[in-house]
């Protein structure tokens, strides 16, 4: 495109060129130009066009975006403070390119490729490092989330789809299920300040009890907030249908590797001054891949998760009041579930987004939460408190309070939150006591 504009803009000055030295200018000073001007120009007009990005063909149109985001975390656990420096929370930088083709009035097609970079995420950071020095791919138990520290690059989505737009979508590749960010639906924008997967900000770092003992490796909070994998539906490789959307309400279901499906309903509308979003949905993801004596289970290869999950987020559009919430109920089926509960968690957040003062508005918000399950009894606990005995049947509570300032005239966002976590657990003997941990974070992200 940019190459054809070029050229389009060299035939134009050549024209104009031509006309000017027609009549409305002197024949004389033509002359003082010397008889080499046009090759000139386009030989520097060839230069600028082999340095310049294009896309590959006139049939796609490519965009570019994405997002470069950081922040600082300071942490105390009762008996360690440090600060890190870091990506992520629920800002880890990332690009993506986007191509879209119209192949009839009634049918589209296109593609999604997007990478994102979070080699050094917080909430993968614990009390040994902060991230930078941990090799790509440590084998260090990583959040809830279920991402390595020390990645970078990472594909997050390579995508292509058809759309009808009376017959709905079709979407393949490696990518977004349908329940895929179906718990962190929010109108008001508390973004990189507040969201329910905790496990983004802090599922690294591991438990102490009250002598400053850590536990097993597997004993951190990532694990107590979301057991064997975030509360976020991962990406994998699928196939996805989307119906048209009607009076507001979108439905989604996918089926991909390994034996997994899921359906979602989505909903978004305004009325009465009054913006409304939300959605449910259901996925099961099977791993009975035992074969008697063929090989032996070194991970989750016999398990059966069974999930309902959703959330829902309403906005008072004149005064700026909105309140968000989200739940989910997860059960797990199989070998590799004994030892483990059932898990359910809920999470609420309200307060105020407006644009108080005249360059982006202001989010500013609490938040509480209740997390139950997900501790794997096979763990063995502090040696001083019930030695091999492990934990079971833990509950996290959090609380706290952020704020988001958005600068439009950038497209930037700015913000700064308080996190606190309690956790009760119990082991055979009977109740543990862990230490709190408290955070207070704050970053920035730049959108392009």
């Amino acid at each position: 495109m940019i190459g054809g504009l070029f050229k389009t803009t060299s035939l134009a000055a050549l024209a104009a060129t031509a006309f000017v030295f027609s009549g409305a200018v002197a024949p004389a000073s033509a002359a003082d130009l010397g008889g080499n001007c046009c090759a000139d120009l386009e030989e520097r007009i060839a230069e600028l066009e082999a340095t310049t990005v294009r896309k590959g063909n006139r049939k796609v149109s490519v965009t570019l975006s994405g997002f470069v985001g950081h922040n600082v975390m300071y942490w105390d656990d009762g008996h360690q403070t440090d600060t890190y420096i870091g990506d992520g929370g629920n800002y880890f930088s990332r690009f993506r390119f986007v191509g879209t083709a119209k192949i009839s009035p009634t049918m589209t097609a296109g593609f999604l490729y997007e990478f994102g970079i979070d080699n050094n995420r917080i909430g993968d950071s614990n009390q040994s490092n902060g991230g930078d020095d941990l090799p790509s791919n440590s084998s260090f138990p990583a959040s809830g989330a279920g991402i390595g520290n020390g990645r970078s690059d990472v594909l997050r989505d390579s995508t292509v789809w058809l759309r009808h737009s009376q017959l709905g979508m079709v979407k393949v590749g490696h990518g977004s299920t349908s329940t895929d960010n179906l718990v962190l639906i929010d109108l008001a924008g508390m973004n990189g300040a507040g969201t329910p997967d905790l496990g983004l900000y802090m599922g690294g770092f591991r438990f102490r009890d009250a002598a400053g003992n850590f536990g097993s490796s597997n004993q951190r909070w990532g694990r107590a907030l979301a057991g064997h994998e975030s509360w976020d539906t991962g990406r994998r490789n699928h196939v996805m249908y989307e119906a048209p959307t009607l009076a507001g309400f979108t439905l989604q279901a996918a089926v991909a590797e390994d034996n997994y499906w899921d359906v979602a309903l989505r909903y978004a509308g305004e009325f009465g001054g009054f913006r409304l979003a939300f959605g449910i949905g259901y996925q099961e993801d099977s791993e009975f891949n035992l074969v008697g004596g063929a090989f032996t289970c070194t991970g989750l290869c016999d398990l059966k998760t069974q999930e309902l999950k959703g959330s829902a987020s309403v906005l008072h559009v004149p005064s700026g009041l909105f309140v968000t919430a989200s739940a989910g109920q997860r059960e797990l089926d199989g070998a590799s579930s004994l030892g483990v509960r059932d898990l359910n968690y809920w999470h609420v957040a309200a307060g105020v987004s407006q644009n108080f003062f005249g360059f982006g508005k202001t989010v500013l918000f609490g938040e509480y939460g209740e997390h139950k399950g997900g501790l794997d009894q096979s763990n063995v606990i502090f040696g001083a408190t019930g030695a091999g005995t492990g934990l079971f049947d833990s509950k996290v509570t959090n609380w706290g309070i952020g704020v988001n300032q958005f600068v439009d005239a950038a497209a930037m966002e700015v913000f700064l939150t308080y996190k606190h976590f309690e956790i009760d657990a119990n082991d055979a003997i009977g109740p543990v006591q862990l230490e709190d941990f408290q955070a207070v974070i704050g970053g920035a992200r730049v959108n392009f």
